[in-house]
């Protein structure tokens, strides 16, 4: 078995030098018909690249998630990522905000813009070497702003489409976007807005998952999505094993603190007065632990009772979990290589650790993932995943054999 097969591509705008851009009164390029009309040509610049590290998702549950980095390290002996090479058949147009994109097995694993060039010309007599710094769409909606205008009552996945479609946004990038389970109300939005940030508010105000995806997508999943949305939280994408059973790992780590502990909630958006929750017997063990947020845009004060009373359900107490496990592609076979490339934000996973004493012997969890790294050398390609817990409570769920019984479970928020 070997590491999985790289490829990393670069766009640049088209030149006289480089592709077949149309020129007027060119005899080779100005013929109708036969060339193109400039614009982005994507460039396989696998062969020059020496290490790759990629970093997706957010640090914890209740947080936004962040944009995707990456950073690629050439070996350019050519120059030709050089801006200041004007032979370089990409000259003038090695400049910041150049698409990128790096598949392993021909499946994606990071979409992006280039940010920046940086340029070590120390060892200019063994090949200059040059690093770029890479940030996903998220970069581009974090330089938007909004003018004012008032929407109407929608559902939050309305919302965000709304957003995006904006005659002073029109975002060109594709995007999935769920109707999502909370309602925001039409309260005015001021001029010169931060795209990002009211997104990422309006996520909030769902519990959901905004983020950019391998493609370089805006997804946007409501709350139930991972666990409950038409998925039995049963079936998942595949299982880690540390037994030789499934997909083996080479690391493991957990989390058992206070980082997730809140037993007092505190809600507010303009329907009205701040909405309070709390877990009495929680406080009396642990101290107050107070999770706040007055700039949700929900419609309703009664469906922020609603979130309120989950979060606090939700967190009132410390939950061990596996945080994060790691395994090297190389020793995996194709099939399996290929299942774990694919695994996306938000996607099931279930985690098995056996041990050789105490009781139980072995302890399994099903989790969301919500961050995937990869770091990546000639020969050696891992990937770690970052996770958060599946809601242990047994919320009902239609078609479940086992959270579809009635009487036994809950509704759910």
């Amino acid at each position: 078995m070997s590491a999985p097969t790289l490829r990393m591509e670069v766009g640049f705008q088209q030149t006289a030098g480089f592709a077949t851009p149309f020129q007027l009164d060119n005899a080779t390029y100005g013929l109708l018909d036969t060339g193109t009309l400039g614009g982005i040509e994507m460039v396989d610049v696998t062969s020059m690249a020496q290490a790759v590290t990629i970093t997706r998702g957010r640090n914890r549950q209740t947080e936004s998630f962040n944009a995707g980095t990456a950073s690629v390290r050439f070996y350019d002996p050519a120059r030709d990522l050089d801006p200041l090479n004007t032979a370089s058949p990409y000259y003038p147009y090695v400049t910041p905000r150049q698409p990128i994109a790096i598949y392993a097995n021909d499946i994606p694993i990071y979409t992006g813009l280039i940010t920046d060039w940086n340029i070590d010309y120390d060892i200019a007599p063994a090949g200059t070497v040059t690093s770029a710094t890479c940030a996903d769409n998220f970069t581009v909606l974090a330089n938007m702003v909004m003018d004012s205008w008032t929407p109407s009552q929608q559902s939050t996945g309305e919302r965000i489409e709304a957003v995006l479609q904006r005659p002073e946004i029109d975002y060109q990038g594709p995007y999935y976007i769920d109707t999502g389970l909370s309602t925001v109300g039409a309260y005015a939005i001021n001029a010169g807005t931060n795209v990002l940030q009211y997104l990422q508010t309006v996520n909030a105000s769902e519990l959901g998952f905004l983020f950019i995806d391998a493609t370089g997508a805006i997804r946007f999943r409501d709350r139930y999505a991972p666990a409950q949305g038409g998925i039995d939280p049963e079936a998942v994408t595949f299982d880690f094993t540390d037994d030789g059973s499934d997909t083996p790992y080479q690391s493991l780590t957990n989390q058992y603190g206070d980082e997730l502990l809140y037993n007092f909630a505190q809600l507010q958006s303009p329907a009205g007065n701040p909405v309070t929750s709390e877990d009495t017997e929680s406080a009396a063990l642990y101290q107050l632990q107070q999770f706040s947020r007055l700039d949700l845009l929900n419609s309703s004060t009664d469906e922020l009772q609603n979130m309120a009373d989950y979060i606090v359900g939700q967190y009132a107490n410390p939950v061990l979990r596996f945080t994060s496990v790691e395994t090297q592609l190389a020793a995996l076979d194709a099939a399996k290589q290929d299942a774990v490339l694919g695994t996306e934000i938000t996607a099931l996973v279930c985690v098995d650790k056996s041990f050789t004493t105490g009781s139980p012997s072995t302890v399994s969890q099903t989790l969301i993932v919500t961050g995937i790294s990869h770091t990546i050398t000639p020969g050696d390609h891992r990937i770690r995943f970052t996770f958060e817990n599946v809601d242990q409570r047994p919320f009902f769920v239609l078609d479940s054999a086992t959270r579809g019984v009635l009487d036994t479970n809950l509704i759910a928020f």
